[in-house]
């Protein structure tokens, strides 16, 4: 994993305006990756044997940006392009996450609500708002492993004081508007469109808080949004062609409901297949085409039903059902088993996150300027992106990666972020120590000329968290 790792960092050499910057922040991602304690600028210079060293130059790596983040995420974009077949659509899931802060003058930072809090209350956290857009890389057998392609810093408007004048009030609701999550979304997916060829399609897959009138609205050429709407959502059908005088309507006669058609045994039930979790299910949908929303305008939409999966806690449990999902795509003339699946894969990116927090402690750093805010923490998520790829290259180079002798059968393993963390600790150990860790088979001299850095792992276990 290191040699894979390697290569693709050299294909992040563009981002940098100086070599020397090059290889310092090939070192933090490394360290930082293997870092068993807190993931700060810090911790990763421990985890690299530089504790006693001057740290300066790292922090004015970030602090002057010396690096170019749209040319580094480029790398993870161009290796997802190149594992998809040709002309296959270029799928990407879009949400939105915060990470919690504790200083008060940390930039970006304010009052969020809680997404982990109860129900029957809304709890506030101070925190950091960010949008990610992470591309799915399909697998073998249906699923897909979501790739960080962008990581963006979105901070709401500075509400003004008390004692705020007219002025001041009408510039902050302008700021609200054009700082606004939905807004800054748009950007985003304007400039990933940019940076993917105009002839491969590009669908995003968003959740219910990014179906709005922007988003669908405001899509560029080639773009087909995914997402799911409220059951109580008004629908209507492609207004009549005849003519007559005045202007043309927009909208014909209104729908019912999408709960209301889920209801109604006029609307036949179809049968599809998905991957999603560890193994195929078959979904049973309706599927409502050309219909048209007050969110997308003059587009025309299909609408996707699925009713809800039944499950068990366990072998002597009842029968539980899940909440059902009503999906629409501005691209009516897309399959509804692609849909389906197209929207199944938005889960990964989910997935990002919990490993980017919990794992990678995105949201460890002790940072607060505007300028390394905006520089550490997508580094670390590139950082992130680089590592899954790397996996995925040596789990396909190798064949299969060798999983324990007590891992199960069946569901079909995946590696995860902590067995990749695992191999790539275990080869530095090797590297460091001239020690072998691959039984029985002879040792493979590198194929690349080694990095002037190797992380220190001793370090990295002595500094570890208690």
């Amino acid at each position: 994993m290191i040699e894979a790792f390697h290569r693709l960092w050299l294909e992040c050499r563009p981002a940098f305006s100086q070599r020397r910057c090059w290889e310092k922040a090939g070192q933090l991602a490394l360290s930082n990756l293997i870092n068993f304690g807190r993931h700060t600028i810090a911790g990763a210079l421990t985890s690299a044997g530089r504790q006693d060293a001057d740290w300066s130059a790292a922090y004015r790596l970030f602090e002057r940006q010396r690096l170019d983040v749209g040319k580094l995420f480029n790398v993870p974009l161009r290796a997802v392009m190149d594992a998809l077949p040709p002309g296959a659509p270029f799928v990407a899931a879009l949400d939105d996450t915060i990470l919690r802060k504790t200083g008060k003058k940390v930039h970006g930072t304010s009052w969020k609500r809680d997404p982990l809090g109860p129900k029957f209350t809304t709890n506030f956290v101070w925190a950091q708002r960010w949008l990610q857009i992470s591309a799915a890389l399909p697998e073998p057998d249906g699923r897909c492993r979501a790739i960080p392609v962008d990581f963006h810093h979105c901070p709401a408007a500075a509400k003004p004081g008390k004692k705020a004048n007219a002025d001041e009030l009408q510039e902050y609701r302008k700021q609200q508007k054009a700082m606004s999550i939905t807004v800054q979304a748009v950007a985003r997916i304007t400039q990933l469109r940019n940076r993917v060829p105009a002839s491969r399609k590009l669908i995003i897959s968003g959740d219910g808080g990014y179906t709005n009138r922007t988003i669908c609205r405001s899509l560029p050429a080639n773009t087909t949004f995914i997402g799911r709407v409220r059951k109580d959502a008004k629908l209507f059908l492609l207004p009549d062609d005849t003519d007559g005088r005045g202007r043309k309507r927009i909208y014909g006669e209104q729908l019912p409901t999408p709960e209301a058609m889920r209801l109604d045994d006029a609307v036949p039930w179809q049968e599809v297949k998905a991957v999603t979790g560890d193994k195929e299910h078959t979904f049973k949908i309706k599927i409502i085409p050309l219909i048209r929303s007050q969110l997308a305008g003059t587009n025309d939409l299909k609408l996707i039903i699925v009713q809800p999966l039944r499950y068990r806690l366990n072998s002597k449990s009842k029968l539980m059902y899940r909440d059902p999902a009503y999906i629409i795509s501005t691209d009516h003339n897309l399959d509804a088993d692609k849909i389906l699946q197209w929207y199944l894969w938005r889960w990964e990116i989910e997935l990002n996150f919990r490993d980017e927090k919990n794992i990678l402690g995105l949201d460890d750093a002790m940072i607060r300027t505007p300028e390394a805010v905006e520089t550490w923490t997508p580094f670390a998520a590139c950082s992130y992106a680089l590592l899954l790829l790397a996996g995925r290259a040596t789990g396909k180079e190798n064949g299969q990666i060798i999983r324990p002798k007590w891992q199960k059968s069946a569901p079909p393993f995946r590696p995860s972020t902590n067995h990749y963390l695992s191999i790539m600790r275990q080869e530095i150990s090797g590297l460091s120590c001239n020690l072998n860790f691959d039984g029985f088979k002879e040792y493979r001299a590198q194929t690349l000329k080694p990095f002037l850095f190797l992380p220190d792992i001793k370090m990295a276990v002595f500094t570890a968290r208690r």
